[in-house]
């Protein structure tokens, strides 16, 4: 085989190395961004799992203090109704009174 063939040979072959490189990178690209995507679609999973488990948590917590005031306003409102009751009679002894004293 004369030199020329040789330098042809060793030229075809790195013609072929570089093409089989670039095919390498190519796959290896498209498999790095397979990879991020999937992570990428996992992290965003997880996150929308941990955003409705804090709306869950917030809500219970907004629901326990709304029932908590409830009540509280409640226990206040039957105290008033209660002192209310109990002045009941002398209020209607008083109107009774300027009633019967204006005929």
């Amino acid at each position: 085989m004369s030199m020329l063939e040789e330098i042809k040979n060793a030229e075809q072959q790195a013609d072929e190395l570089k093409k089989q490189a670039a095919a390498d990178a190519r796959s290896t690209l498209r498999q790095a961004q397979e990879k991020a995507h999937a992570q990428a679609a996992e992290v965003l999973q997880e996150a929308r799992k941990r955003a409705a488990e804090t709306v869950a948590a917030a809500e219970a917590a907004a629901k326990t203090e709304a029932e908590a005031a409830i009540a509280q306003k409640k226990g206040e409102a039957d105290a008033v109704a209660a002192k209310a009751r109990k002045n009941l009679p002398q209020a209607v002894d008083y109107i009774m009174e300027k009633v019967v004293i204006a005929c």
